[in-house]
């Protein structure tokens, strides 16, 4: 093959992707268990590099794989840091290839999840600004099968939506966090004035009409003093205390709530009714008889407790530590078995990290449809999927674990589910050389999960024809060759005599087209059809 012409640079450009950096040694879509990745070798945030993408994708370091885990599921984060060029939400497969990525409008994006709403599975998340005192203030966004935007959440009676959580019912309501500034007397917390502290809400949505069904504030129903946090000089010069912090809202079948407050250290019953606390496990005012020694209800800095084995049972993500106490304990998944009548409560199984990693804030417990259990740690960019009784089954980090605590890179929560993506867009393909110097079409569909095949297509001319008004492409393409999809980017070779005109189209399981990607130009390449 002959060498390109000048203008194959102005080619590239064209095509409206900006080439990434060359990703760092050693290639592929993941390391596996590489000891340098832990240790900075290829920096603080070792990335995926796609000609066809722009996005620094995190790339996995996989220390622990095991075929019993759920691979047929995808892998759910929206990764951010000091590290990352831009906040994304991302679909990963078992193996760690890139499934689909999307920075939304470069906003702050948190707690990528998909939900059912009327029988049909959305992506959500939330996105805005989160620099307003360890919450945020934003918007909610529900994204159908095509990744095209199908509602935007917001928080009723002129409140801002809080990024922590975003539950949708079995009603198809929704429920979410908030917060929202108040001042009060102070004196219960040793201040001899008023001053102003985040209050926490939780509010139930019509997801039709935005209207708020249910809400409910923390400061109108529990005590300041009740916090396990000092306020040291909060609640002075205008700096809001924030004594609650909510983290999680869950409904039963009785129609209460059940949330979870980081700071009082507690998870806080609420009667969907009337809103009065019905009972309060751990913190100060724990009411539970502990039947596992103290361990089941001394919990702390907790996030993501939801209701399990038919309201039973709760599972929560047990930070154990924060910035200031980072040796206090070990951070662990928790199940606890609770009984309502007696108030009492036992665990039924803990989980911890291999390498007894820690989350210091944010975090998730995921209990996924084959009884293993997901953990993400949160702002240590790793997350675990266990067996029910606790083995380890698959460990994964994104970002070296040298890096942990600096939140360099993170992720509020990581999940897993099954999802299928039709993305509206075009398949995005791009002549360019390879690291051998070779010629290649690189072809990629941003969120595309059904596809097999790439068929490379050439035609010796483009040719248009006006029907009845319409102009018609009438060009005869040709197969030239095929290459199975294995990572979100694949890489075909030129030949040759390949005719002057390439496009790539995607193919199903079954032969069905997917979509076809634009025609690219190759006469830079010497192709025999160029001398007929």
């Amino acid at each position: 093959m002959r060498g390109p012409s000048p203008w194959i640079a102005g080619l590239v450009a064209s095509s409206g992707v900006a080439s990434a950096a060359v990703v760092s040694p050693p290639g592929g879509h993941a390391f596996y268990n590489d000891y340098g990745y832990e240790k900075e070798a290829y920096g603080m945030h070792p990335y995926q590099a796609h000609r066809t993408l722009s996005h620094d994708v995190p790339k996995f370091n996989i220390l622990q794989s095991n075929a019993e885990c759920a691979t047929s599921m995808y892998t759910f984060l929206a990764p951010r840091g000091k590290q990352m060029l831009t906040p994304q939400a991302t679909i990963f497969d078992s193996d760690g290839r890139l499934v689909w990525t999307s920075g939304y409008e470069r906003q702050q994006l948190y707690d990528l999840k998909v939900q059912t709403y009327k029988d049909e599975k959305y992506l959500t998340f939330w996105s805005g600004d989160d620099t307003v005192g360890g919450h945020g203030a934003g918007t909610i966004h529900m994204f159908d099968k095509n990744y095209k935007e199908f509602k935007k959440i917001r928080a009723a009676n002129g409140k801002d939506a809080d990024l922590h959580d975003f539950v949708i019912t079995p009603e198809g309501t929704a429920l979410i966090t908030i917060y929202a500034r108040r001042d009060v007397d102070l004196s219960p917390v040793g201040k001899t004035f008023s001053g102003p502290v985040w209050d926490c809400y939780i509010q139930e949505i019509d997801i039709e009409t935005g209207a708020a069904i249910f809400e409910w504030s923390a400061l109108d129903h529990l005590k300041i003093s009740s916090a396990m946090n000092e306020i040291g000089t909060d609640g002075e010069n205008d700096v809001p205390w924030d004594w609650f912090h909510i983290n999680s809202i869950d409904k039963d079948n009785r129609g209460n709530y059940l949330v979870s407050s980081r700071f009082l250290q507690a998870l806080v019953y609420i009667d969907g009714g009337n809103g009065d606390v019905l009972w309060i496990m751990g913190g100060k005012d724990n009411m539970f008889i502990d039947r596992s020694g103290g361990n089941a209800t001394n919990f702390a800095y907790q996030h993501d407790a939801r209701w399990a084995d038919d309201y039973t049972a709760i599972t929560l993500f047990d930070n154990a530590v924060d910035d200031m106490h980072l040796e206090r304990a070990l951070t662990r998944g928790l199940k606890i078995r609770v009984d309502q009548t007696t108030l009492s409560a036992e665990i039924v199984a803990e989980y911890f990290n291999p390498r007894k990693i820690i989350g210091k804030s944010q975090g998730s417990y995921q209990t996924l449809p084959n009884g293993h259990v997901l953990l993400g740690y949160g702002d240590s960019a790793a997350f675990t999927e266990y067996a029910a009784d606790g083995t380890v089954l698959c460990d994964v980090h994104f970002a070296p674990e040298s890096r942990y605590t600096f939140s360099d890179v993170m992720s509020y929560r990581v999940h897993k589910y099954e999802w299928h993506g039709w993305p509206l867009t075009l398949p995005v393909s791009i002549l360019d050389q390879s690291e051998d110097r070779e010629w290649k079409v690189y072809v990629s569909w941003n969120g595309a999960t059904e596809i097999k095949e790439w068929i490379l297509e050439g035609a010796k001319d483009l040719t248009w024809t006006n029907e009845t008004g319409q102009i018609v492409d009438t060009t005869e393409w040709k197969k030239l060759t095929t290459k199975t999809k294995v990572d979100f980017e694949t890489a075909i070779d030129l030949q040759y005599h390949y005719p002057a005109w390439l496009r790539v189209v995607a193919k199903d399981a079954g032969g069905n087209v997917l979509g076809v990607g634009e025609s690219l130009n190759g006469t830079a390449f010497g192709q025999v059809s160029l001398h007929d």
